[in-house]
């Protein structure tokens, strides 16, 4: 494990199936698609994994692309960017797919991989080899693979966890000014990990996706981006304010590519 960052990448390999599901929605309609292989974080990005980004690249962060208040785990002072005490391993949250897509650029210049994204135009270029956020395509065919069904109460940070997953919660030690007895984030993979060692891939925070928001197409395709034009995005995944019957592999949400809220976070994704 390289220093810079504290998550593994987990492979998958080339697969057709279908996503979606029969939930009567339009927006949501089952069908087959085609994916190359790509490799998937086995967690969120943690604080401490963006605060590296922050303190060695805070010249060329836009601090509107994060939400520094409380309850967020990285502070901003006249000086820069301050990690909390004790948040090192809660995830990066009150973060913009923007502010997401920086941290990808970075790490993939750490790493020594031509950037995804083009912080001017907003456009991201997936012949490129840098990291990048995963498609929605790509999300829900790892979560599909990893799925325990039912949902384990303790093993889902949902609004209704169990009593085992709260103790987790950011409140309890006030982690970021969260209030205790309330829903909040746990730290990453603290957690069992799924069926394809995937940490909290249902709960505990809707996760950014590369796709811009529209209602599914008819028809098989390959690797599905999402609509070439928007400013919402798709999230998924569900987060710790989400009833676990609300939760699962094909739920999808749209959210403003510039909403920075506390259920937000994001993993990366690398095309293989």
């Amino acid at each position: 494990m390289i220093d810079h960052r504290r998550f593994s990448m987990i492979e998958f390999t080339a697969r057709v199936l279908v996503v979606g599901a029969e939930d009567n929605s339009s927006k949501n309609i089952p069908h087959e698609v085609e994916l190359d292989a790509y490799a998937l974080a086995d967690r969120c990005v943690s604080a401490a994994d963006y605060y590296a980004f922050l303190r060695e690249a805070s010249a060329d962060v836009d601090p509107t692309m994060i939400d520094c208040i409380d309850p967020c785990f990285i502070v901003h002072h006249a000086d820069g960017f301050a990690l909390r005490p004790g948040c090192d391993d809660y995830p990066m949250i009150q973060i913009s797919f923007w502010g997401a897509a920086a941290y990808c650029n970075w790490l993939s210049r750490v790493e020594g991989f031509t950037p995804v994204y083009d912080m001017g135009s907003r456009e991201a270029d997936f012949d490129r080899d840098g990291y990048r956020l995963p498609t929605e395509a790509e999300w829900e065919a790892a979560c599909r693979a990893g799925r325990d069904d039912p949902l384990d109460p303790n093993a889902c940070n949902s609004a209704d966890a169990g009593p085992l997953c709260r103790k987790l919660r950011a409140g309890q030690t006030l982690a970021g000014n969260f209030l205790p007895d309330h829903p909040a984030p746990v730290p990453v993979a603290s957690l069992p990990a799924d069926a394809a060692g995937l940490y909290e891939m249902l709960g505990n925070l809707r996760e950014w996706c590369q796709d811009r928001f529209a209602p599914y197409g008819a028809g098989r395709q390959h690797n599905p981006a999402g609509a070439s034009r928007g400013a919402f995005r798709v999230v998924r995944g569900g987060s710790f304010i989400d009833a676990a019957d609300t939760l699962g592999a094909a739920h999808r949400l749209a959210a403003y590519e510039d909403t920075r809220c506390e259920v937000y976070g994001f993993r990366v994704a690398k095309s293989r």
